[in-house]
């Protein structure tokens, strides 16, 4: 007889709305990667690059990827969080100014702060985070380095900072859970957290930084692990696909593959890469990325593309358009 693992049951959301504050990780893949290279390769510790905030390196080239999530429970109550906190100190406060993210941050009203994983597009910005509010707690995946923790408290953190322990979901409130990746990646970088919400009467949402885990496994892992996970609803972030805008047969696979999930809502960006949208991939792969980027009261999961640069190219006439899929970063600044 054959045993089958119970599921975690996360409770239920009403909505969840998704505001993306800034999708671009940098503007020149070349420069990065030249940069990467000149420190001494994909092995290189991070912190060895003098790039913002720890030194001017080509500082006109860095961005950040972070996303302000806004759920409501079953009972009504609002919740927000922010997913991740950018790079470049510069672009991030100029991004939190023109969303008005600094305005909810100092009135207390974004609860925590989640980092999806160490890479300096995701982290290095946390100081426009704490300077505006600095007690507030953060979420970081098992792996996090001692230089990483030790910049967290330099930029003035006064809060908690919880590390997510690898494969055992955390529930942050109920419909939102966190779990922690473990990864090994480009720059010493290790583990990566990812967020599932069960969205009230559709299905499971999956919101991820890079998933550099691999969006099969992580999709796989919310079916095996949630109740409920066998029935997909939407995916929002990177998927790196084709962060470096290149394409090979075995992602036309993973493409087809996701075809086959019966995902309704599926907004990607960051390191997806403009080649993992097309929508020769795949017929049902590019309707199921089709669908209204507006404020829509009636839908369960809402997300809004901001003024990020990255992302204007894609937006039409009524705000319809296809997911964007502009990679770690955009060839211009539109």
């Amino acid at each position: 007889m054959t045993s089958i693992a119970p599921t975690l049951d996360i409770g239920a959301l009403k909505r969840l709305r998704i505001l993306c504050i800034s999708e671009t990780g940098w503007f020149d893949t070349a420069t990065v990667f030249d940069d990467i290279r000149a420190a001494g390769g994909a092995e290189t510790d991070q912190y060895a690059i003098p790039w913002p905030p720890f030194g001017p390196l080509h500082a006109d080239n860095a961005a950040g990827f972070s996303a302000l999530l806004e759920a409501e429970t079953t009972d009504g109550k609002v919740r927000r969080l922010l997913f991740d906190t950018g790079w470049n100190p510069d672009w991030m406060d100029r991004r939190f100014a023109e969303e008005g993210i600094d305005r909810l941050l100092q009135e207390g009203r974004i609860e925590a702060l989640i980092v999806s994983h160490e890479h300096f597009d995701h982290f290095w910005g946390i100081g426009s985070t704490l300077r505006h509010c600095p007690a507030m707690p953060i979420y970081l995946p098992e792996g996090f380095h001692p230089t990483g923790l030790a910049f967290i408290r330099e930029q003035g953190h006064t809060g908690s900072v919880i590390t997510v322990a690898s494969g055992q979901p955390l529930l942050l409130f109920p419909g939102l859970a966190v779990v922690s990746f473990p990864m090994r990646t480009l720059l010493q970088v290790q583990g990566e957290n990812v967020l599932y919400a069960n969205l009230e009467n559709q299905g499971l949402a999956m919101i991820t930084g890079c998933g550099h885990g691999g969006v099969l496994n992580l999709l796989d892992y919310a079916r095996r692990s949630f109740t409920g996970g066998e029935r997909i609803h939407a995916i929002y972030g990177g998927l790196h696909l084709s962060p470096l805008e290149d394409w090979d047969s075995g992602r036309d696979q993973i493409v087809k593959a996701l075809g086959d999930y019966g995902i309704t809502k599926l907004a990607c960006n960051h390191c997806t890469g403009r080649p993992g949208t097309a929508p020769r991939r795949n017929c049902s792969w590019a309707t199921a990325t089709r669908w209204n980027w507006g404020s829509n009261a009636h839908r369960a999961v809402e997300v809004r593309v901001a003024g990020d640069p990255a992302a204007r190219g894609y937006r039409a006439a009524g705000r319809k358009c296809r997911a964007t899929g502009s990679g770690h970063g955009a060839r211009d600044r539109r």
